[in-house]
């Protein structure tokens, strides 16, 4: 009876794998037959439930652009779509009191379901303000469900005032992470501008373990948290408040902290570090001293390994003009975006050049780290303006039916033509390209140019919708009247209201927008998705959730 059994079980395998119904296998059964095959496949059913990883109850938003690989590509919306997005209304909007520093307010939100409150189970927006403050807000009611401020860690005395300027701010600058649903306790960490990582109870808001030292300093400038397989990336830029421009990693499991040695010209992509399928991280390094036999990797994109609590370079990518790029001031700034592509990671990546380029996971740069498998025609800053024009923040991608999608935002007028456009736009917008392979090379092919919008934010993409953030910030440094850099004051003072803007994601066409409902601007706050909600966070501490009633 054992040996029938197993044969059961086995023939069972097979016919369920072939996707034969029961009903189809009891037409042909003959009693001997049914009186193995049918008990193995009960056996199977019940040993196989276990092992299926539970449903997620809704879709959620736990990290900088919602992927370790930093797509920004909603795979589970149904809500929705492009047929329904001109629909779109204001559900909620929360006043809390967030105090800004310089031009920063909110990071962007998370969203995050079936958080056990005392009351019942709840989808939790989550949002870190620049004063150490975290707010969690009932997704579906904009109800203050906790809210936090984080005390002070360091032994370094907490500076009063903002900060310098507009660049090195007093803030926390540093989107959250969620550990994920299959964590054995999902954990919030957030990281102070003290420079010390919280690890924080979801229902409450509580530090569940005492704080850890990451940074140095104060006020390292470090953005999106970045957690795979139990450790927490993040990169520092601009070398503020002392903190060397490095990668670090937080081994969740030792509470270790590890550091990328040289210290790098500055690492400033809004979600952070990007990691791939196999762990490799990537960033963007900005202007500053060359020296690749050291390791000073200025103006380049560069991969690391994790190992044994240790970041080793694996290999980088500089463009063959990162000499004139560095002297004008044209940085690789963004966290560029990764995905698989037949068998291997696909890296693009841009910068305030306004240059598009592919690398490949497994030789980034070629043999002499400046060939990569594609790099694009000027898209814009046909200007060479190293304030508003080109590519900043961060990349999208996402891929429907075999076609590969990547986007990004723009600053001022375009420097080539793409096959489908909505009118002028001086001051940028979004733009979206098409990942085509001919006789064995790539290319990025220009697909649509979004309309007009003053500072975008980077787009995500959901159920074939582009959502996209005006954010209304004014982006001149310079102040060429008096001279001298503009105060974060004056930048706040001439920036205009943010707009919300849905966009069919394969042409471009606008579906809906907020028009006057957002009563101020954002800086590098970015907007979120997740069970059919859009949310963001303006400068004058309104939280706003935008959905279909």
């Amino acid at each position: 009876m054992r040996g029938e059994l197993l044969l059961g079980i086995q023939t069972a395998q097979v016919l369920v794998a072939k996707g034969l119904s029961f009903m189809f296998l009891n037409r042909d059964l003959t009693p001997t037959r049914a009186s193995w095959l049918l008990p193995a496949i009960f056996f199977l059913g019940c040993a196989l439930i276990p092992l299926r990883a539970p449903a997620q109850s809704s879709p959620e938003w736990a990290t900088s652009s919602n992927d370790p690989g930093r797509d920004a590509w909603q795979r589970n919306e149904s809500r929705i779509n492009t047929r329904n997005a001109g629909k779109l209304q204001l559900l909620w909007k929360t006043k809390v009191d967030s105090k800004t520093m310089g031009m920063q307010s909110f990071r962007e939100p998370l969203i995050i379901p079936g958080v056990k409150l005392t009351d019942g189970i709840h989808t939790l927006a989550i949002l870190a303000g620049a004063s150490n403050d975290v707010f969690a807000l009932d997704a579906e009611t904009g109800k203050i469900i906790w809210q936090t401020k984080l005390k002070w860690s360091s032994a370094t005395p907490q500076e009063p005032g903002e900060g310098e300027g507009f660049i090195c701010t007093n803030a926390l600058s540093a989107t959250p992470v969620v550990s994920p649903p299959d964590a054995p306790v999902r954990r919030l960490y957030v990281l102070t501008s003290d420079g010390y990582l919280h690890i924080m109870d979801l229902s409450t808001g509580n530090d569940s373990d005492p704080p850890v030292q990451i940074l140095a300093f104060p006020y390292g400038k470090a953005y999106g948290l970045n957690l795979v397989h139990g450790i927490v990336y993040t990169i520092t830029g601009q070398g503020c408040g002392g903190v060397p421009n490095a990668l670090y990693a937080f081994n969740t499991t030792n509470r270790k902290v590890s550091i990328s040695s040289p210290p790098q010209s500055g690492l400033w992509g809004t979600a952070g570090p990007a990691v791939g399928s196999d762990g490799t991280i990537y960033f963007e390094s900005g202007d500053g001293p060359y020296d690749a036999a050291a390791g000073k990797l200025s103006t380049s994109v560069e991969g690391f390994t994790f190992s044994d609590d240790q970041l080793t370079l694996k290999d980088y990518y500089s463009p063959s003009n990162h000499v004139w790029l560095t002297r004008r001031d044209l940085d690789m700034n963004v966290t560029p975006v990764v995905f698989p592509y037949k068998g291997r990671d696909l890296i693009v990546a841009s910068g305030k050049e306004g240059r598009y380029f592919v690398l490949d996971g497994k030789s980034m740069g070629g043999s002499d780290h400046m060939t990569p498998l594609f790099r694009s025609e000027l898209i814009s800053n046909k200007n060479v303006n190293f304030q508003t024009e080109g590519t900043w923040g961060s990349l999208a991608s996402w891929e429907q039916k075999g076609t590969r999608w990547v986007l990004g935002p723009t600053g001022g007028e375009l420097a080539v033509k793409f096959p489908k456009t909505y009118g002028p736009t001086p001051n940028g917008g979004i733009v979206a390209f098409k990942l085509v392979e001919k006789n064995g090379k790539l290319d990025l092919q220009p697909a649509w140019a979004s309309r007009n919008m003053v500072t975008a934010e980077p787009p995500v993409i959901a159920n074939g919708v582009v959502f996209a953030l005006a954010a209304g910030e004014y982006t001149l440094q310079a102040n060429d009247v008096v001279g001298g850099l503009y105060s974060a004051k004056e930048r706040n003072q001439k920036s205009v209201p943010a707009k919300l803007y849905a966009l069919d994601a394969k042409t471009g066409k606008e579906l809906y927008s907020s028009g006057d409902q957002v009563s101020s601007f954002l800086h590098q706050a970015g907007l979120s998705i997740a069970g059919g909600k859009v949310m963001f966070g303006t400068f004058d501490g309104t939280i706003y959730c935008f959905g279909l009633k």
